[in-house]
């Protein structure tokens, strides 16, 4: 039988790049001082990375992501985390990115298998 956290694993292993994860720990908007290292894989959800996230449809609004995140079963992400993309200089030179939403895909038993996560950029970072 199919293991699909190894499977994950080995998919993050091959085609996966680190970024780092610095979790919220509470309402206001105030941060762990710790930044976790994690491996991940993202891409773009749609056709143009300049498009605004909030859109105004005929139905109300439709919220799209600048990237779309897929983490291991044991990152449990939360909406307001923040991801660092290309930190290999310095922190100051990262891409800041904010958690909007986290899913989890579970498999067998309710397990969860892996994670699905929407983030747009922070807006004072270029």
């Amino acid at each position: 039988m199919i293991n699909p956290k190894a499977t994950f694993k080995k998919i993050l292993q091959d085609w996966g790049h680190d970024i780092l994860y610095q979790r919220r720990i509470s309402d206001d908007f105030v941060y762990s001082d710790v930044l976790e290292r994690i491996t991940t894989r993202n891409f773009l959800p749609r056709n143009s990375f300049l498009m605004n996230s909030l859109q105004e449809e005929t139905e109300g609004y439709l919220v799209n992501y600048d990237l779309i995140y897929y983490f291991e079963s044991n990152v449990n992400p939360k909406s307001g985390d923040r991801i660092y993309e290309e930190t290999e200089n310095s922190l100051e030179d990262a891409t800041v990115f904010l958690v909007d939403t986290a899913h989890s895909v579970r498999g067998r038993r309710g397990e969860i298998n892996y994670w699905i996560v929407g983030a747009t950029k922070e807006s004072p970072s270029s």
